[in-house]
């Protein structure tokens, strides 16, 4: 029997809700109806929008990587601040958008969970920050002066990320990831 359609706008709203309970809970611990009660919809009425817990998880890691993209790429391209601005920024929004919110146990048990059916947008996701970030480098003159000492403008942009992703897991606070970052992003800009 066919999925009977139901309103997009409802759909997107609880799965916006519905990121919030995963992040809080996790995807073994989340129920669905954790879910209905967040989102203040009947469990029944839940299910008419998703079959399946699976179904929802798929649905939240897909929100989630629209919105990181989206984030991401709107601070990378703001021509108003300066490249560490922008560099830090980015990295902030791709790697910080969980610190002190998620627990990292949580955030951790959500990454494996998620890797087992998007680990190639995950991936894509990742190569594509790097790749404009080395291109953001090159076009600002700053890749230059590693490029002379023989490392490319994507392997410093592939350190960026590292130190980013790095300095995510070892902070206890966004303002330690901030502090953290803003070093790499320094060292990397400053010729």
């Amino acid at each position: 029997m066919p999925d009977t359609p139901q309103p997009a706008g409802r759909r997107d709203g609880i799965v916006r809700t519905a990121v919030g309970v995963f992040l809080r809970f996790g995807p073994h611990k989340t129920s669905m109806d954790d879910v209905a009660r967040a989102a203040d919809i009947s469990r029944q009425g839940l299910y008419l929008h998703f079959k399946t817990k699976n179904a929802l998880f798929r649905a939240v890691v897909a929100q989630m990587l629209d919105d990181l993209r989206s984030t991401t790429w709107q601070a990378l391209g703001r021509g108003d601040l300066t490249l560490e601005e922008r560099l830090a920024g980015a990295f902030e929004a791709f790697h910080a958008v969980t610190v002190e919110i998620v627990d990292r146990g949580t955030y951790a048990e959500m990454l494996r969970a998620a890797q087992a059916f998007a680990a190639a947008p995950m991936s894509q996701l990742e190569q594509d920050l790097v790749t404009d970030v080395a291109t953001l480098l090159t076009q600002n003159g700053h890749a230059k002066a590693w490029e002379a000492a023989g490392v490319p403008a994507a392997d410093v942009a592939q350190h960026l990320f590292d130190a980013s992703a790095g300095a995510k897991y070892e902070s206890a606070t966004l303002d330690e990831y901030r502090r953290r970052l803003r070093v790499s992003v320094r060292v990397v800009t400053r010729q």
